[in-house]
């Protein structure tokens, strides 16, 4: 059967789109995870995103097809629960699967894959599996950090990776009435050999990366025993990075200059202490690999003292070094765990990646846990610009993915992982000099020539005065016409230039020099340096604030481009410069603005600050990978957060912008 709902139809769209424009990421490292399947129905908690050689996200017909033993495979859509079978509970034998609440794919008798071949199978989800023969199979792909998420007042199918085999009762005693154990509702596993789902008892095995129908009484965000939290934890990733991060630790000669993240671990009330561990699965292949160290805070001294090295082997170890010299228990209940990388390695790549896998425990869960690092503050400083900025000059268009965002229902305004990614168009353009610029619109055209004999040359007009004086490159109706980029998410900030706003600074000073106005910074503004942005941009910025209505000296004039720091390459970053990209009080995309209603003549103030970083290792001409992320202040009382993943392509390598002053 073919059921192509709108979030299937819009995810294969982006594919497409992605294959079209040459815009496919770039795979990270991997993992390989072995399921053991049996023969029947098998519920599996795939934990690895496959991915393809081109870094795209694997189809169902792609990871199960060439598995000759999988004849069936199932995956409940997010929100699901006892609405997905035709029964009053999941037990039943003879339950229908809601089809229009699955993702299905199916071997025929012939050997040809049926059924919705094009959905795409990611992990940290649940999938039932009909296998032919007893048989392991190993399914390679990416991997985040990724603690359990549910939906509350409904079964959810889900499962643990797990370092041990802890008894639903070691495992959820701790959850009290969110997951009561001991109720006859509390959750059902599928019984392989007769394909049944039969009432979980307290005492049963857990099996890591088994999926379970498990009932969440409210809103839960039960982890375990010990629960895992550290800064960024919804990107997936522990970063080390930023500026004036590194700190000395120990003394001496002995010193060493660390950049230091804390791992926060909470024990509930359980039956047994708990011994976390790291365990090292895999790690960039660079001459200087990235190493991480336990460091101990020293309260009396305001000092550090350096501990034991985590484990440095890749690939799984039977019994890693504890990261705990005794094991955790619920007094206290929460530990705090220093960790120091050294960021000032001198070779390779800017960037370095490991992977690990975090246990909390015997009788907890097991995470992965990737983490990342780049240069110091003080080598990043001048890493941003690339040694060949010339060889990434040029237009480049891209698409950000949103994964998490900001939720505003929750205590805390917790970043939490978006039901479907939301994509945006991003525009950047870079120069000879490798200074980026951030764009709202740009037109693709050619010089004109009125000698065949010399070639036109393509030109990015970012002016549209400028359009007249140039050709397009299409023809439509037979004539010629520039192809128009956009991208409606990146609207650029008010002019300020004194030669466009003067009649608004003429108004701010005269209102500032007024004896009757009520305007609290008047005395600040009353005489501004007209060759000052900084001042200029001060004084716009308090004057909208004051006034309650519009003024009619404000031009709707913005500008054409906003210069960024940073530049585009393998392991680098570009980011906003603070405060640069605003919307005011009254800018054209300001959502909360009415411009014919009265009580609603002006919104807040947005400020927007972005960070782009870019994969340390880049294996495809003229397309970057990396990361994105977002802080939103003035839509609501707390900062918003965006993250998510980047794909950018060199659509023209034309250096410079027409129209556009230089940065």
């Amino acid at each position: 059967m073919n059921l192509l709902t709108p979030s299937r139809l819009q995810a294969a769209t982006i594919a497409s789109g992605l294959l079209l424009f040459g815009l496919a990421p770039l795979p990270a490292q991997t993992v390989d995870q072995t399921i053991t399947l049996q023969e029947g129905w098998n519920a599996v908690w795939l934990e690895v995103s496959p991915v393809s050689a081109a870094g795209l996200p694997k189809t169902a017909e792609e990871v199960f097809g060439p598995e000759e033993t999988i004849t069936n495979v199932l995956s409940p859509k997010p929100l699901y629960g006892t609405a997905e079978v035709f029964a009053a509970s999941p037990e039943a034998t003879d339950a229908l699967f809601n089809q229009a609440e699955w993702e299905q794919w199916s071997k025929s008798e012939d050997g040809e894959d049926s059924g919705e071949e094009d959905w795409m199978v990611t992990g940290n989800r649940a999938y039932l599996i009909e296998a032919s023969e007893n048989r392991s199979i190993t399914i390679p792909g990416e991997v985040t950090f990724h603690p359990p998420t549910w939906v509350p007042d409904r079964y959810n199918l889900i499962g643990f990776g797990l370092s041990g085999s802890p008894s639903f009762q070691q495992f959820f005693g701790s959850a009290g009435n969110t997951h009561p154990v001991t109720s006859n509702a509390f959750g059902y596993r599928l019984v392989s050999t007769t394909g049944q789902w039969v009432a979980i008892s307290p005492g049963d095995e857990m099996i890591s990366n088994e999926a379970y129908w498990i009932f969440a009484s409210g809103p839960s965000n039960y982890m375990g025993p010990v629960s895992v939290d550290f800064d960024g934890a919804s990107s997936g990733t522990l970063a080390f990075g930023g500026p004036d991060d590194v700190v000395e630790v120990g003394t001496g000669q002995s010193a060493l200059e660390l950049d230091l993240e804390e791992i926060t671990f909470t024990v509930v009330a359980g039956d047994s202490p708990n011994l976390p561990v790291l365990d090292l699965i895999t790690s960039d292949d660079n001459s200087e690999a990235l190493t991480l160290q336990v460091v101990t805070p020293q309260p009396t001294t305001l000092g550090y003292n350096p501990g034991n090295l985590i484990d440095t082997s890749p690939g799984a170890t039977t019994a890693p070094s504890a990261i705990f010299d005794t094991p955790l228990t619920n007094d206290p209940a929460t530990t705090h765990l220093t960790l120091g990388a050294n960021r000032d390695w001198e070779s390779g790549n800017v960037g370095r990646t490991n992977i690990y896998r975090l246990s909390t425990g015997q009788s907890g869960a097991s995470f992965w846990l990737p983490v990342s690092a780049t240069l110091s503050s003080l080598e990043l400083a001048a890493d941003l610009r690339s040694d060949d900025v010339t060889s990434l000059a040029g237009l480049w268009v891209g698409e950000v993915s949103l994964s998490a965002v900001t939720s505003l229902v929750e205590d805390g305004a917790p970043v939490r992982d978006a039901t479907a990614p939301a994509p945006l168009q991003i525009l950047l353009h870079s120069n000879r000099e490798g200074d980026v610029n951030l764009l709202s619109q740009v037109t693709v055209m050619q010089t004109r020539t009125a000698d065949a004999s010399l070639p036109s040359e393509p030109v990015l007009v970012v002016d549209p005065a400028q359009i007249p004086f140039f050709e397009g490159i299409k023809k439509r109706n037979g004539k010629r016409v520039g192809v128009r980029l956009e991208s409606v998410a990146f609207d650029m900030p008010r002019t300020l230039a004194d030669d466009t706003q003067a009649d608004l600074l003429d108004v701010i000073e005269a209102t500032a020099a007024s004896n009757t106005t009520t305007w609290s910074d008047a005395t600040s503004h009353a005489d501004i340096d007209r060759n000052d942005l900084n001042a200029i941009a001060a004084a716009v910025d308090s004057y909208l604030t004051f006034t309650s209505g519009r003024p009619s000296s404000l031009q709707e004039a913005y500008d054409l481009q906003l210069s960024l720091d940073g530049n585009l390459g393998e392991g680098k970053t570009v980011r906003t410069r603070s405060g640069t990209l605003i919307l005011d009080q009254f800018h054209r995309s300001n959502p909360f603005r009415h411009a014919f209603h009265k009580k609603h003549a002006k919104g807040p103030k947005i400020t927007r600050e972005l960070s782009l970083v870019f994969d340390s290792t880049q294996s495809i001409s003229d397309r970057l990978t990396g990361t994105y992320n977002e802080e939103i202040s003035g839509l609501t009382k707390s900062t918003l957060t965006l993250t998510g993943d980047l794909i950018l392509q060199r659509v023209s390598s034309v250096d410079r912008l027409q129209g556009a002053p230089s940065p």
